[in-house]
């Protein structure tokens, strides 16, 4: 006990005094009190905790870009539509459809329009022979004239509508409808359907309707 207050007495007369150095007396003493615990060094660099942390700036980097990269494709838009919003496709509607007799042929007649696709079968019964048109394109002209062509698929026809040459028919609207087939014949084969129809129009016009009786039937014509 007597050691421990010679310490004190001798730290608290240094502080008072205002020494600079302790008595060596005393240094001994307090160093000899001072328990000597080895000190272990870290297994790793210190340079460690820089790496750490520029891993972990890395990993929260990358995890940010995937987070904003989630989030921007959510936002994008689905199916080619603005705002996200799915592009909807136009529904088929009737083009002409309807079963009927004109200038001595039957006709079935089933054709749908959606957008500026056309789809359908026109049968036609006649004495010269039967034959059946894959619709597949359509024209309404300034006159009002209704055009509908395909190819034929079937045919026991070879004079007017031999296979794989395209036909049609025209209709002229009003109360009473009539109606006149077209043929490629011995023409060259136009590269679509639709130049078919566009050399037919430049080639013949506007069929003369006047001649020709209403068809026997119905038929449900697009507007």
């Amino acid at each position: 006990m007597s050691t421990d207050r010679e310490t004190t007495l001798a730290v608290r007369s240094w502080l008072e005094e205002g020494v600079t150095r302790l008595p060596d007396r005393v240094l001994d003493s307090v160093l000899d009190q001072v328990p000597a615990t080895p000190q272990r060094r870290s297994w790793w660099p210190a340079r460690r905790f820089n790496d750490m942390n520029t891993y972990a700036k890395l990993i929260a980097a990358a995890a940010a870009v995937l987070v904003v990269a989630f989030v921007g494709y959510q936002l994008l838009p689905r199916n080619g539509g603005i705002g996200g919003q799915p592009t909807v496709a136009p529904s088929p509607t009737v083009l002409a459809k309807g079963n009927f007799t004109t200038i001595g042929a039957t006709v079935g007649l089933d054709a749908t329009r959606a957008g500026d696709k056309v789809t359908g079968t026109m049968t036609v019964t006649r004495n010269e022979g039967d034959f059946t048109v894959d619709l597949q394109c359509s024209r309404a002209t300034s006159a009002g004239s209704l055009w509908i062509a395909g190819d034929v698929t079937t045919s026991t026809d070879s004079t007017n509508a031999p296979m794989n040459t395209r036909a049609g028919i025209i209709f002229q609207r009003g109360s009473a409808v009539k109606a006149i087939f077209i043929f490629q014949f011995n023409d060259p084969r136009a590269a679509t359907c639709q130049a078919f129809l566009d050399n037919m129009i430049a080639q013949v016009g506007e069929p003369d309707f006047a001649s020709l009786a209403p068809i026997v039937g119905t038929v449900q014509l697009a507007p």
